[in-house]
Parts: structure tokens; sequence; C-alpha cells
């Protein structure tokens, strides 16, 4: 099975197995505690929410791949054509020139860096990520901005229930992404030394 595959399926089969535990106890928790509400759970969107779940799933496997965008291979492919599109959005749709500047400059790094070199750091796993929490904090900050009045500012930050809120409609996305990371270190042998890598560490010291 090619690496690429592997990465995919692995941050599925890795997310999948999260979401699954974390739905069993979103549900079993409360009724062996009852003072917790419903939604105590963080690290899932609500079950209702489908899109947000399917959303959750492609983040996971998008960053099972992300890794090996520092060479060519059919993750870079992927990932620079979703960049482009972006680009495109902020651009002619949204007129978003600062935050497309920004994207463009982000997406020269891995390319400016040694395959295997920051995109495969344990410290970016938990870093890089961070992005899901940091662009709902941004976009409450750019509400309260653009209010015309002092009662519209009052009621943009009432809507996202201040920086916690913000913070919690990000998590869940944090929490797939790191995941589908974390995989993917996983598999190369990295994070934790995989069987596989193991093996083939072996056929290098013979």
């Amino acid at each position: 099975m090619s690496m690429f595959r592997e990465h995919w399926i692995g941050g599925l089969v890795a997310y999948s197995t999260f979401f699954t535990i974390s739905l069993i106890a979103t549900f079993a928790v409360p009724i062996l505690y009852d003072t917790l509400p419903q939604g105590w759970n963080p690290t899932i969107p609500s079950v209702t929410d489908v899109v947000k779940i399917v959303g959750c799933f492609a983040v996971a496997v998008l960053f099972g791949l992300w890794p090996d965008v520092d060479i060519k291979s059919k993750s870079q492919k992927i990932f620079y054509t979703v960049l482009f599109v972006l680009n495109v959005v902020l651009i002619v749709f949204l007129q978003r020139y600062l935050e497309s500047a920004l994207l463009g400059l982000f997406a020269m790094l891995p390319i400016m860096s040694k395959h295997r070199g920051w995109t495969h750091a344990k410290i970016t796993m938990i870093l890089l990520p961070s992005v899901f929490l940091l662009i709902p904090i941004y976009a409450a900050y750019s509400d309260w901005k653009t209010s015309d009045t002092f009662v519209d500012s009052l009621n943009a930050l009432q809507e996202w229930e201040g920086l916690t809120g913000a913070v919690r409609s990000g998590f869940p996305f944090y929490v797939a992404s790191f995941i589908g990371y974390a995989t993917h270190l996983h598999l190369d042998g990295i994070l934790f030394r995989s069987r596989k890598a193991q093996r083939q560490k072996a056929r290098v010291n013979r």
C-alpha cells in the first residue's frame, strides 16, 4: 500500500475511532452524572450538525496527508489546489486581500524547507492545528470591529459568547486536525515508532 493511501486511510480510521468513542461518551456520561448538560463534550460537533461532522472527518484526512506537502507528492498537489481555490475565493468573492496575502506567504513555507523538516516536527503537530482556534477568534473580532454602533458591538460579542465561545466553536476541528497529523507522524515512525517503521529500520541496519 502506498504511503499516500496509508496516510489518508490512517487519518480516517484514527479519527473514526476517536469520534465513535467520544460520541458514546457524550451520551453516556450525562446519564452517570445528571448534572452535566447534553452538549458537555467540546471535542466533537453536535450530532445534529452534519456539516461540521463531515468537515471534521475531511480535516482529519487532509491533515493526515499535510506533512508530505514539503515534497513533490499527491499530498502536495491536493493542498496547493485547495490553497489556490481558497485564494481565488478570498480575492475575487470576499475581497479579503490581507488574508489572501498571508495564505500565499504560508503556502511558500513548506517548499522552502527540507523533506521531513518542520512539517514533520512534533511541535508543528500541536501548533499548526491552532489555526482552527484562531479563525473563529479573528471572525468574532472582525464582527466587533465592523459593527456600526456600540449596541451592535455588544450583540456581536454576545452572539459569540466571548472568547470561550469562539475557541469552543473551533475546538472540534483542532482535535480532528491534531489526530490526523499525529497519525501521519506515527506512520512515519516519528511520533511513536510503528511496527512497519521498526521493520524498515531493521532492514536498513542489516
